[in-house]
């Protein structure tokens, strides 16, 4: 019995730590020696491609016609730029908004949805409609830096290449804990799509900028709920390369509290789990590097809530039982709890010790909402329609 809760706690803490730590150290010590895909070079100006920047939103009026002006004035060919605004069922005046931030724009076309059906509904609809051979697809709340658009699309050049995601960067709020923690886990992140887009296996773009080919986009299954994720895990499963293009920025800010963040990330964590089950056929040995970093940085992640739930109650098994180390093991463990707690009023807490447990708490929260979507998704309760999140 011993024997037994000693190899289950090894087991889930590898797999843990695996994914959050020597994952990022395989890419920092082997990985990096892997040539890395070069972006081909910016066209000629007649030869930039029809692009077609899609924009699905629900009650977005604070931020609309912001967002409207802000593609409007993208460096790209009028003549070769689309805009479309869709909203889903909004009763907050976001359509016309948006109809009044394009001021009689042709390149802005808004389409007012009256039934509110959620974003994949929205996207199956509207891409189709879409004139441009590349569809840029992105959120109300972000803005892109001027040349975004042109940074994008040269990699469609390459015929290999099927999606593109660009950076995104979120706006700090000085002070708060938890957008230092968020920030430290976006940089990782971002840090390894960069490893992993320019192998051409980025695993997932970014809702709030990315790219693909009009002629490969086969809509999404209408239950589908984290989209950004599913398009280019489909890509890859069809033998598509799938890049990350740092210099095509866009910015968003945080939400004011954690709290306020995560009820999305429950739902992101509902929508992982439908996809994990369609994708599972990524894991085949056959699709080599990409099925390496599906396992390593998507798989054992999204299980990690699993694995510390098993671990936590070997742990107990071990106590109980009196096996040698458990003690230690106790000690550990109240430690990391106190700390977690400590986190989320990290506020109180002076310099690198409130950093500490702000990353702590963080972690725990951001777990702790990926089990809270594997339960909703075992019961079938995710759906499509979503609310925005709290942003001031």
């Amino acid at each position: 019995m011993i024997a037994a809760a000693w190899i289950i706690l090894i087991v889930s803490v590898a797999a843990v730590v695996h994914c959050y730590v020597f994952y990022p150290l395989w890419w920092h010590l082997l990985g990096s020696r892997r040539p890395m895909r070069v972006r081909p070079a910016s066209q000629d100006e007649k030869e930039l491609p029809y692009v077609s920047v899609i924009v699905a939103g629900y009650n977005e009026a604070g931020c609309i016609a912001r967002r409207v002006e802000n593609l409007l004035q993208c460096d790209y060919p009028a003549d070769r730029l689309e805009i479309i605004i869709a909203s889903d069922g909004s009763d907050d005046g976001t359509a016309r908004l948006a109809e009044q931030a394009a001021a009689g724009d042709a390149r802005v076309r808004v389409l007012d949805f009256t039934q509110r059906r959620g974003k994949v509904h929205v996207l199956n609809e509207v891409c189709p409609q879409a004139q441009g051979s590349v569809l840029v697809l992105s959120d109300a709340n972000v803005d892109f830096d001027s040349d975004t658009l042109r940074r994008l699309v040269p990699w469609f050049l390459d015929d290999k290449v099927a999606c593109v995601c660009g950076k995104l960067i979120f706006r700090p709020r000085e002070g708060e804990a938890h957008t230092q923690s968020e920030g430290f886990y976006w940089k990782l992140e971002t840090w390894l799509k960069q490893h992993e887009g320019g192998r051409g296996v980025l695993l997932g773009a970014n809702g709030a900028n990315f790219a693909l080919r009009r002629d490969l986009w086969t809509g999404c299954p209408p239950e589908i709920v984290v989209e950004d994720l599913f398009i280019p895990l489909r890509l890859l499963m069809d033998g598509w390369a799938v890049v990350f293009e740092p210099s095509a920025l866009a910015y968003e800010e945080l939400p004011p509290a954690l709290s306020d963040e995560f009820g999305r990330r429950v739902r992101i964590g509902a929508g992982d789990y439908q996809i994990l089950a369609r994708c599972l056929a990524l894991l085949h040995p056959a699709n080599g590097l990409a099925a390496w970093v599906f396992f390593s940085h998507k798989v054992l992640r999204w299980l990690a809530p699993l694995f510390m739930l098993i671990g936590m109650l070997a742990v107990l098994v071990l106590i109980l039982l009196g096996a040698f180390g458990s003690l230690v093991l106790g000690v550990v463990s109240l430690s990391l709890v106190f700390l977690t707690t400590a986190g989320f009023y990290s506020h109180r807490l002076p310099g690198p010790l409130g950093r500490l447990a702000a990353v702590c708490a963080y972690f725990a929260s951001m777990n702790a909402a990926l089990f809270l979507g594997f339960i909703r998704w075992l019961r079938g309760g995710q759906k499509t329609t979503w609310n925005r999140t709290r942003r001031a």
